[in-house]
């Protein structure tokens, strides 16, 4: 199984089949773990491929406020 870091949560990505699909930018293919993170990837690719976006570690927030702060840090809300 062929695998790849999700540039958005550094998740790893089986290539053959991404639960996120995947996404062409600048003649590279990024995959992802979540369409969240593909959507995340599309509106600014050039900044998630430049690494000028910081990536979201999962570990970042606590467990129980996690799935809400990925969520407003992907989509970049403040509340």
């Amino acid at each position: 199984m062929a695998t790849a870091t999700d540039p958005i949560c550094l998740m790893q990505v089986d290539t053959d089949a991404p639960n996120g699909g995947s996404s062409e930018y600048g003649g590279q293919s990024y995959y992802f773990c979540a369409p969240g993170c593909r959507v995340a990837f599309e509106r600014d690719p050039e900044g998630w491929a430049s690494g000028r976006n910081t990536p979201i570690a999962m570990e970042e927030a606590p467990a129980a406020s996690q799935p809400l702060t990925i969520v407003r840090r992907l989509f970049r809300r403040d509340k």
